[in-house]
């Protein structure tokens, strides 16, 4: 799995793709890719679009991830979730954390939103 990064949306949009699944096969490599393009410079648009399933390790990565931007000042948003990774996101309440977006534009516009309100940074 490779991990292709986009601003064109004004945001980092990280993309994966090469595989349906986000696991202990190919979680070392994608989180250390994601956590390498993710800076202070811009949001976060995490798309998993292309992901079928995610495993215990998968969710570790999306919990880098979003970390990973929250530590840096900046805002993750996850998109493009499959029915089966939003069950497991559900189940482990990081649906309750994470904001889940129906496609990368609406995450996009959501994140520059936040960015504009009075006294975000």
């Amino acid at each position: 799995m490779i991990v292709r990064p986009d601003h064109a949306l004004g945001v980092l949009h990280l993309r994966f793709h090469g595989t349906d699944a986000l696991d202990t096969l190919v979680a070392a490599r994608v989180k250390a890719e994601a956590l390498a393009l993710i800076g202070r410079d811009a949001d976060v648009v995490v798309d998993l679009s292309g992901i079928a399933f995610v495993d215990s390790t998968g969710v570790g990565v999306l919990v880098s991830l979003f970390k990973a931007a929250r530590k840096n000042g900046r805002d993750a948003r996850f998109t493009g979730i499959a029915p089966g990774v939003r069950s497991v996101l559900e189940i482990i309440k990081l649906d309750r954390i994470f904001e889940l977006d129906p496609d990368a534009a609406s995450a996009a516009a959501a994140l520059r939103h936040q960015r504009s309100l009075p006294g975000a940074s």
